[in-house]
């Protein structure tokens, strides 16, 4: 009885390796596309949608707010606008 049970425990950790990284590719598939999606059903302009996911992102993996994009970006111009938003709907983790 104890080597059975000692076997089934092995078999359990051995399973629960092999379906590791699937289950965090696929957590990571949803946020991407929770991310990418909302930002993209808003209704304003390509740079506006690309601010909105790197901001996102940004936040979601604990990095530095910058919503310039390019050194020649403006605050007001749509990239820095999307940014903040997708800034502000991310989280560090």
């Amino acid at each position: 009885m104890n080597a059975r049970l000692s076997i089934l425990v092995i078999a359990l950790g051995v399973a629960s390796l092999a379906l590791a990284p699937s289950l965090t590719s696929n957590q990571l598939a949803n946020a991407t596309g929770a991310r990418t999606g909302w930002c993209n059903q808003q209704p304003k302009d390509e740079g506006w949608v690309s601010g909105c996911v790197d901001g996102w992102y940004d936040h979601d993996h604990c990095k530095k707010y910058d919503p310039s994009g390019t050194s020649k970006e403006h605050p007001n111009w749509p990239y820095s606008k999307g940014y903040k938003v997708g800034w502000d709907r991310g989280h560090c983790k």
